[in-house]
């Protein structure tokens, strides 16, 4: 039974990695695209692809993998990948340097044959790489009341990491076996959080790197009408009704205010302690409420397309989010 629910994880995870790296490369549109960037996601998701298939070779020939040097390949790699994807996702103008090539160093540990000694220390490196990312994200707390549900997903992530490093250092103490199994469902769970972050909150790695640069770079508001961009915003976005726009940005929206996104991204910060994506789904769900009220006739698909979502499902996982509860209970709550 657990062998054929991890198979599943196993396909899973490589038709997941997959659908990321295509949704990535030309979906995910306010994120970071530099070479590096996507090098480093395709690194990432050819490591834990690798090693999956390890897994599934395991798992149907009985094969030791972690004798073979195509999987210590993978799993030796996989920790550097991580901090290089992550760091450019959270970190996009971040100066690149070549010591960064130190963080390849956990590779050597390749070259240690006693497993009960290269693979347990590995982890190690690899959860430090985990708690670096978690510093950053705790170095958001200043915002936290921003992400709400987001925080819930990467406390799962750490969570995780924190099993999957009781798992690496418990190696020389249990069967091979039993480590496939417990790391090939571990990256399955890891590709089901990714998936589950990103179809609840598409935003979520634009919004988590434009709040890294709000806490890491200087203010850009010095030199800015703050007042006169404040009346301007609220003039394009409520009267003129921009966000009825579906694929409204953040780009197009500083263009007509006549400031750079990165300006408008700080305003909307500072000001209103949210960011762009949220006070634009704020504004939607505002017109959607009074629609609501006042046409009762109108369907909630056509009330959602009309303030801006691109769907319906959207829509609704939105108006939860902000209101707590559905149209459809809104809209009885009004009529009663």
């Amino acid at each position: 039974m657990i062998t054929t629910i991890s198979i599943l994880n196993i396909g899973f995870s490589v038709v997941s990695a997959l659908v990321l790296y295509i949704a990535y490369l030309f979906f995910l549109n306010n994120v970071n695209k530099s070479w590096f960037a996507l090098s480093s996601c395709a690194g990432l998701i050819i490591c834990l692809l690798g090693l999956q298939l390890g897994h599934l070779e395991y798992l149907i020939n009985d094969t030791d993998v972690l004798k073979t040097p195509y999987y210590r390949f993978w799993l030796f790699l996989a920790p550097s990948m991580f901090y290089y994807f992550s760091r450019a996702t959270l970190l996009p103008d971040a100066r690149l340097h070549p010591l960064m090539l130190l963080h390849l160093s956990p590779s050597l540990l390749n070259f240690i044959v006693r497993d009960e000694i290269a693979v347990p220390l590995l982890f190690l490196v690899g959860t430090g790489y985990s708690f670096w990312l978690a510093n950053i994200i705790y170095g958001f707390r200043a915002q936290r009341k921003r992400f709400h549900i987001e925080i819930f997903f990467f406390g799962l992530f750490s969570i995780t990491a924190v099993l999957i490093l009781i798992l690496g250092v418990s190696v020389p103490y249990i069967d091979n076996g039993i480590f496939y199994l417990f790391y090939a469902n571990s990256i399955a769970l890891a590709f089901i959080l990714i998936v589950a972050a990103l179809i609840v909150f598409p935003d979520l790695l634009s919004d988590l790197a434009e709040v890294a640069k709000l806490s890491y770079e200087a203010s850009t508001l010095t030199e800015v009408d703050i007042d006169a961009c404040l009346k301007k915003l609220d003039q394009l976005v409520r009267q003129s009704k921009l966000y009825q726009n579906e694929n409204l940005s953040l780009a197009m929206v500083a263009h007509e205010t006549g400031i750079t996104g990165h300006q408008l991204s700080e305003l909307i910060n500072v000001y209103f302690g949210i960011n762009f994506s949220r006070y634009i789904r704020e504004q939607r769900i505002d017109a959607a409420k009074i629609l609501l009220e006042k046409e009762p006739n109108s369907t909630v698909l056509a009330i959602s397309l009309e303030t801006g979502f691109k769907s319906q499902s959207n829509f609704y996982v939105a108006f939860k989010e902000i209101t707590g509860m559905s149209p459809g209970a809104y809209r009885k709550s009004i009529t009663k």
